[in-house]
């Protein structure tokens, strides 16, 4: 029988990593080990090493969740020891006992059942795969803390803005945002949300290329308030 695969895991990008291990397992992006198969982890923390015996347990697209074959008292010292000196700011002692109760296995597992401080802080600074997942399922909770993330993308913005139930302060917060104006994807976006007061359509509408102009007066898609402003501005317009 041949030798085990080596996983190998760096705790200085993510000391999160370090307390799911303390829980008895981890989710490790690109990791191609296949489900059920034992592999040797070995996890790294500054100047310390550690390996551990473990299985795969869960595979997807992005990676696989590995759960420790042994995750003994000595074994979760060891672990949290190196989470302490992987450590690059301190941890809310709330968010680290939740954390170290659940073993995430990917990123649907980690996020469900946040609080609504835990939801508020990981979409204002976690990343795409993260804010994208929040969305899904906490939906408008998460929709006022996503907009103020400055890592959001446009698709994520104009996904947002085209939701029919998003309240109006966080309408006028996208209509305010003079760079997100500049994106035709968001403005379109906006155009189709029926919560677009009359003063915010046409300040978007102004934005558009006369040919966009000419297409919203007559697009099924948006509401009648909105063609009728841009038939207004499209008679005004030399």
């Amino acid at each position: 029988m041949g030798a085990r695969p080596t996983v190998t895991l760096q705790l200085d990008d993510d000391n999160r990593l370090a307390r799911d291990l303390v829980a008895g397992g981890v989710f490790v992006p690109g990791c191609t080990v296949a489900r059920f198969e034992d592999c040797e982890l070995v996890v790294r923390g500054g100047d310390t090493e550690l390996t551990l015996a473990a299985r795969v347990v869960f595979v997807d697209a992005n990676g696989a969740g590995l759960e420790l074959v042994d995750c003994g008292p000595e074994v979760k010292a060891q672990l949290a020891a190196l989470a302490k000196k992987a450590a690059t700011h301190e941890t809310d002692e709330a968010d680290e006992a939740a954390e170290q109760r659940r073993i995430p296995l990917n990123v649907h597992e980690r996020l469900r059942g946040l609080t609504l401080v835990q939801q508020i802080k990981v979409a204002q600074h976690g990343e795409i795969s993260e804010r994208q997942v929040l969305e899904r399922i906490y939906g408008k909770t998460v929709w006022d803390p996503l907009l103020r993330n400055p890592r959001i993308t446009t698709p994520e913005v104009a996904r947002i803005a085209r939701m029919g139930a998003l309240p109006r302060p966080l309408v006028e917060l996208i209509v305010g945002n003079g760079a997100w104006l500049q994106v035709p994807e968001i403005r379109r976006a906006l155009l189709t949300n029926p919560r677009l007061g009359t003063d915010q359509i046409v300040r978007v509408l102004r934005l558009l290329p006369k040919h966009e102009l000419k297409l919203a007066a007559i697009q099924t898609g948006y509401t009648h308030a909105v063609r009728d402003a841009a038939k207004r501005i499209l008679r005004e317009t030399p």
